[in-house]
């Protein structure tokens, strides 16, 4: 079955009506009879690839910056399935030591959003030849 980009393809081909013409020696463009195999238009010539650096043939996108908003937001859907996961797996304990040890995993998940963002942008930068940023964090040598 043919994909949309596909199908989009040969509906364009099938809406224009093509002309094939050449310039003769005092600029007048002349219509052609029959088209030769060697008179194709340019657009039907495959284009040289691309080189993306990925074997799929799709370019790479920058990694956003690492930010702790973002990882909160990315760690919510985490930490609501490990709450789920913890107090229905381990029934056998009481409720309360449950609901804290599923608290303690899920609190664990934003920080490892955050470096797990952190460690992608860098080797992403690494990659594209530039120097990662240095951790804000960190102090100048004196």
């Amino acid at each position: 079955m043919p994909t949309r980009k596909q199908k989009r393809r040969r509906e364009k081909g099938r809406r224009h009506e093509y002309e094939y013409v050449y310039v003769d020696d005092e600029g007048h463009e002349v219509e052609v009879d029959e088209p030769h195999p060697d008179d194709r238009p340019a657009a039907k010539t495959k284009a040289p690839a691309r080189d993306t650096g990925k074997a799929g043939g799709r370019a790479l996108r920058e990694p956003p910056e690492p930010s702790w908003s973002r990882s909160v937001k990315r760690a919510v859907p985490w930490q609501i399935g490990i709450f789920v996961l913890v107090v229905l797996v381990l029934r056998n304990s009481p409720l309360p030591s449950r609901i804290l040890v599923a608290l303690l995993y899920g609190a664990l998940f934003v920080p490892l959003m955050y470096l797990t963002d952190r460690m992608v942008r860098n080797r992403w930068l690494k990659q594209q030849g530039r120097q990662p940023a240095k951790d804000k964090r960190t102090k100048p040598p004196r």
